[in-house]
């Protein structure tokens, strides 16, 4: 709908120029939102409306070529809903009911004075309201009829004439039509033969359509066949309702179709027995009471008195006993309707609660009339048991309401977005998600919403949904308070009417969200381990074989030559097995999250770390730089951080003491390798003066496998990142100042 600062543009047609210009200056000064343009004759305004949108047509009566009421019907051909007022100085009741049949909007007659401009502006203005009101019901009409197709029900809706005027797919397909034929159909079309369950026709009064137009009272589970010529049969079961118009009559009817002819097939044989006898319940299940006004005496038949739970004959009483088995809150409405069917002689209809014999609550229906027999005042009427159905209307009623709670409370986020991408709905769900209100989100777009790359995403699926007209799912990534999650969005389009929009392209995207970050997240971990296993599986089987192949080879000479010195070769090959096995075994736990973090004096650690290495390998020196002097505290998980440093040290005085690049006067001719520890910024680092790492290595050297030295596992290093990465840091190598490697750490957390 326009809203208050929207433009409304006016097209005014007069054949007198100045007096066209001068009344479009005065309403633009009366109304700021009108754009008036003018035209001196009705073949040059088709022309206008033509090659542009108006919002009301302003006409002159009396002009050369088409007059007035011509042009009138010439836009009515094109455009029906455009109003039209008729401005004329030529007026008489011939010309206004000539104006008025031909479908006119309004119509005034010119005056001399200026005050008729505010009265025609004001007319103008109820004009275009009044369309864009129409205009909008007919859009959210059309709105309920798309949501309604997706349903999974089958839903028609018929107009008073009892032709069909919409039906979804599930519909045309149970009641065997294609969507072409629906409009071409009424409700009792000669090509169905609509019988109950006996097989008897029904007769037309008594059709479901029929009893809801008639009654203005919903109808449930109405079962009835339907037969085709082809002597195809379908069992239906058909709750109806009513949509009243304005003025409270049945405008149309809308049904709720369920196929029960497969169950019926299934159980036949009970239903039939079950169906005999419903009908020999019914046939007893109607009471008879009588009121005579002169005694005040009250009797009730022998059926309805064992409807009741009394014994024939035991009911004797007056109209306050037939009242005091009423529910109290149900008696004064009662003695009011009695009253007003006593006073204007017509028919007393009630529904009431009343107690029977054993004080259960039972709803009945009772209908009644005021008649004259032999010269007394009685009322006689008919009495039903409605219980049940009183018990399934309040059944459907908290399915609604609950219903209704599960649409607005449900956890999944549902939202609809216009074509342009601004939100119209969001339930709680949505909310949640976002974190926001209502009033944050709806009239938004996404990219006042979210992030630029989301929204990004975002918006191309919409336009995806809104261009081909194809339902959508797929995975969005949405990002909330800095918080990155994962969506599995389902969308579908939603269509719209009106005279100015194509009723294919879509308007809208209605779409339903479900949060699978963590699914995602469980797939990359397991992923990760999946790959880790792999490395474990390849590593192993790559490093343990040359060992082995040594041990088997050295075996087999032992036992040729019976030399003992083969067997010290069998016993470094299984040592270097050994430990290859547990630096494995090492690898896979480090591989783990951390457990838990504390304040860790990095001073201490390296020390004790070092006391570890140098029992080993003693030829080495551990050097602090003046910041790692100070004692500087970091977080970390101290078993997991000493195992980082026990590796990297180890690796260190091994490498940097025998490495084949060594120059003469480093580390070897000194009888040692140097090891440095210093803090930075965000981290420490370890370095040495050994031989370094070559740039061509750099990127191999955390892989598991990998080692330069013959007798090394290749793992040290890996333990190292694994361990690295399980706290956030990252690790990286370069050369250090003496030309040896430098291990850099960085993203330590400090306390």
């Amino acid at each position: 709908m326009t809203s208050t600062t929207d433009t409304i543009r006016l097209l005014h047609v007069d054949d007198e120029p100045d007096f066209a210009e001068t009344a479009a200056a005065l309403l633009e000064r009366e109304n700021d939102r009108f754009r008036v343009e003018t035209a001196s004759n009705a073949d040059e305004a088709l022309e206008r409306l033509e090659a542009a949108a108006f919002d009301c047509i302003v006409s002159d009566y009396d002009m050369p070529g088409r007059d007035g009421i011509e042009f009138l019907e010439a836009v009515r051909e094109d455009y029906p809903e455009l109003p039209l007022v008729l401005f004329t100085g030529k007026g008489s009741e011939e010309v206004a009911s000539e104006a008025i049949s031909a479908g006119v909007t309004d119509y005034l007659q010119k005056d001399g004075g200026t005050d008729q401009y505010t009265l025609l502006a004001n007319r103008v203005q109820n004009a275009v309201s009044a369309r864009e009101s129409a205009t909008e019901a007919r859009r959210r009409h059309h709105r309920l009829e798309q949501i309604l197709k997706t349903v999974p029900s089958c839903v028609v809706q018929l107009d008073r004439d009892g032709q069909f005027v919409f039906a979804n797919q599930h519909a045309i397909d149970v009641l065997g039509l294609s969507q072409s034929e629906v409009s071409d159909r009424t409700y009792n079309d000669p090509e169905w033969e609509i019988r109950d369950l006996d097989g008897d026709r029904i007769p037309d009064a008594e059709l479901p359509f029929r009893q809801v137009l008639e009654t203005g009272v919903s109808l449930y589970d109405a079962r009835h066949t339907i037969h085709w010529p082809d002597g195809t049969e379908k069992v239906l079961s058909v709750n109806g309702a009513p949509l009243f118009d304005d003025d409270g009559a049945v405008e149309r009817v809308v049904f709720t179709l369920t196929d029960i002819t497969g169950q019926r097939e299934r159980k036949r044989d009970l239903q039939e027995t079950k169906r005999r006898l419903q009908l020999a319940l019914e046939a007893t299940e109607t009471g008879v009471w009588e009121w005579d006004r002169e005694t005040d005496e009250v009797t009730w038949s022998e059926t309805l008195e064992r409807l009741m739970g009394l014994d024939p004959g035991e009911f004797e009483g007056t109209l306050d006993a037939f009242l005091d088995r009423m529910h109290p809150e149900d008696r004064p409405a009662v003695r009011e309707q009695i009253a007003q069917a006593i006073e204007t002689g017509g028919i007393y209809n009630a529904e009431f609660r009343m107690f029977d014999a054993n004080g259960d609550v039972q709803w009945v229906s009772v209908r009644g009339q005021p008649v004259e027999r032999d010269g007394r005042e009685v009322m006689v009427g008919v009495h039903h048991t409605i219980t049940e159905r009183k018990e399934r209307e309040r059944e459907l009623e908290v399915i609604e309401r609950r219903l209704e709670a599960i649409l607005e409370n449900t956890t999944t986020p549902m939202f609809m977005k216009d074509d342009e991408g601004r939100y119209i709905f969001v339930n709680h769900g949505y909310r949640e998600m976002a974190g926001l209100t209502d009033e944050e989100i709806v009239g938004r777009t996404d990219y006042e919403l979210y992030p630029e790359a989301t929204a990004d995403t975002v918006w191309a699926n919409d336009r995806a949904v809104l261009q081909t007209g194809q339902p959508l799912e797929v995975e969005e990534p949405v990002v909330v308070d800095g918080e990155s999650r994962q969506y599995l969005s389902t969308k579908v389009p939603i269509y719209d009417t009106g005279e100015r929009s194509d009723p294919d392209d879509p308007v809208a995207v209605f779409g339903v969200a479900s949060n699978i970050t963590d699914i995602r997240n469980q797939e990359r971990e397991l992923q990760r381990e999946r790959d880790r296993l792999a490395e474990f599986a390849s590593v192993v089987s790559h490093d343990l074989r040359s060992p082995l192949s040594v041990a088997q080879g050295r075996l087999k000479l032992a036992r040729e030559t019976g030399e003992e010195s083969h067997l010290e070769e069998i016993e470094t090959a299984l040592d270097r097995m050994e430990r290859i096995i547990e630096d494995v075994l090492l690898l896979a736990r480090q591989g783990r999250d951390i457990q838990e973090t504390a304040p860790v004096s990095l001073r201490d650690a390296v020390a004790d770390a070092w006391a570890m290495v140098s029992q080993d390998t003693p030829d080495g020196t551990l050097v602090f730089a003046d910041t790692a002097d100070q004692d500087v505290t970091i977080v970390a998980d101290r078993p997991r951080l000493l195992q980082l440093l026990e590796n990297l040290l180890r690796n260190s005085v091994e490498h940097g003491s025998t490495g084949s690049q060594q120059k003469p006067g480093d580390a070897a001719d000194r009888g040692g390798v140097t090891v440095t520890v210093g803090a930075t910024e965000d981290g420490f680092y370890v370095a040495d003066d050994g031989p370094g790492v070559p740039k061509a290595e750099r990127e191999a050297l955390f892989e598991a496998g990998y080692s330069t030295a013959d007798d090394g596992s290749g793992f040290g290093l890996a333990i190292v990142d694994r361990i690295a990465t399980a706290h956030g840091w990252s690790v990286t190598v370069a050369d250090s100042a003496e030309g040896g490697a430098r291990f850099e750490f960085t993203g330590v957390g400090f306390e």
